[in-house]
């Protein structure tokens, strides 16, 4: 049962984050000007643009093929890679909180990533028999 709780977080965490960078990219394809700007991602410009169109794609698709059971093993890695992700932008990389602000904000985001990547694990338990 608490196994369950945590998948369906872990679930809603990936898919919001995911459409919400689909949202943002979309936005930002649909204006033509490619000045999106997320300081803690690696990418710039219009790669940074594309990097996460198609990054929230493979989220939004992972989170759905768990939840059907049809391929419920890529979950687990894209949560990693999400966590990852932001490990390395928000606290490994030249990216700054101007006076701090944001800092928390980042903080709470990475530890939800992280109980996200923990749940994605219980995929990989072989379901209780009746």
């Amino acid at each position: 049962m608490v196994g369950r709780i945590f998948r369906a977080y872990a679930y809603l965490f990936e898919f919001l984050l995911a459409l919400f960078l689909f949202l943002l990219s979309v936005v930002t394809i649909a204006s033509g000007v490619h000045n999106l700007n997320l300081g803690m991602l690696p990418w710039t410009g219009a790669a940074l643009t594309w990097w996460v169109f198609s990054l929230s794609i493979i989220g939004m698709l992972s989170v759905i093929l768990a939840v059907t059971g049809a391929f419920r093993y890529l979950f687990p890695f894209w949560t990693l890679v999400v966590l990852i992700l932001m490990v390395r932008g928000y606290f490994f990389s030249s990216y700054y909180y101007p006076m701090g602000e944001g800092f928390a904000r980042a903080v709470w985001l990475t530890v939800g990533a992280l109980v996200a990547f923990l749940a994605s694990l219980t995929l990989f338990r072989r379901p209780a028999k009746r």
